[in-house]
């Protein structure tokens, strides 16, 4: 496999972890305790992961994307 087909790959595996967790987030309790995985932190860190896949693979497109020196 190519680095490409792998960056999008994982750039997938991000978006459906991401959907999963946000949805788990804000899905109704019928207790007022508080859950035992805070759901925002696993979302907020695909679309971290998720972002840095996207530059990534703009880099594989030959992009220059960091500084010029």
């Amino acid at each position: 496999m190519t680095d490409r087909n792998l960056t999008l790959i994982g750039l997938l595996a991000c978006a459906l972890i991401g959907v999963f967790c946000f949805y788990k987030h804000f899905q109704k309790r019928e207790s007022y305790k508080a859950p035992i995985i805070p759901w925002i932190i696993p979302t907020l860190a695909a679309l971290a992961t998720g972002f840095t896949l996207i530059v990534h693979l703009i880099n594989l497109m030959g992009v220059e994307t960091g500084r010029h020196r």
